[in-house]
């Protein structure tokens, strides 16, 4: 195999490595009992019925945004939340990276207060 196709073999394997990388990154946002994202305030609070759901949602959802699938957690539960790999208290944004993929320890955040 020439030099050139070896090399283009090598990158589209690395590119799919890395996109596969991605798909296991799971974001943790702030939501009622229904799914709803919920500014994330509202699980700093102590505020009954709220809960972190932790799944592979993508980044930036904001209040309002219906989540299916993933894990909760109360937001209360510290041993819960060590548990899914969140900090057993304190604040966490919405659109946090718990685990998995590239920036796994990084944060985000979507709009709303």
């Amino acid at each position: 195999m020439p030099l050139g196709r070896s090399y283009l073999a090598l990158a589209a394997l690395a590119m799919t490595g890395g996109l596969s990388a991605c798909a296991r990154e799971k974001q943790t946002y702030c939501a009622d009992a229904n799914g709803v994202v919920v500014p994330d305030s509202r699980c700093d609070d102590g505020s009954p019925g709220h809960y972190y759901y932790t799944g592979s949602y993508g980044r930036g959802r904001a209040p309002g945004y219906r989540l299916s699938g993933g894990s909760r957690v109360a937001s209360t539960d510290s041993i819960g939340r060590s548990n899914a790999g969140l900090p057993s208290t304190g604040h966490v944004s919405n659109g946090h990276v718990s685990s998995g993929g590239f920036g796994s320890s990084s944060h985000g955040s979507s709009s709303g207060g």
